[in-house]
């Protein structure tokens, strides 16, 4: 296996665009109109794939839930805080050694966004 990117549905393409290279500071890779697919800078095989919801499709990603290894929780937490964006976890040390939060993308997408201690 090479890769595994997931796929989240999108009725905002570009409030998606915002969220991805502002907030994570991941690179468009790609742009079609109807997907955008964004890499890490760091570790290009590291994406996520926004599709456009075409058919108007009533979206739930609200079970999507991706976990994101960053090397910087503190700042993306500090991010989050000042770009406005939902929080539904706060920072917390877990007992098993991660430091993480949730966040909502603009998709209904929760990110567990967390580093190992």
């Amino acid at each position: 296996m090479r890769r595994v990117v997931p796929n989240i549905y999108s009725n905002d393409l570009e409030k998606s665009k915002v969220f991805y290279s502002s907030f994570l500071g991941m690179k468009l890779a790609m742009d079609m109109g109807w997907i955008l697919t964004f890499a890490s800078k760091d570790n290009p095989t590291a994406q996520i794939s926004i599709f456009e919801n075409k058919e108007n499709k009533i979206l739930d990603n609200s079970a999507i839930f991706i976990s994101i290894e960053v090397a910087d929780v503190d700042e993306k937490f500090e991010s989050a805080k000042k770009q406005n964006l939902e929080i539904v976890y706060p920072l917390t040390d877990e007992p098993w050694k991660v430091r993480r939060f949730f966040v909502k993308d603009p998709n209904g997408a929760t990110l567990n966004i967390l580093t190992h201690l």
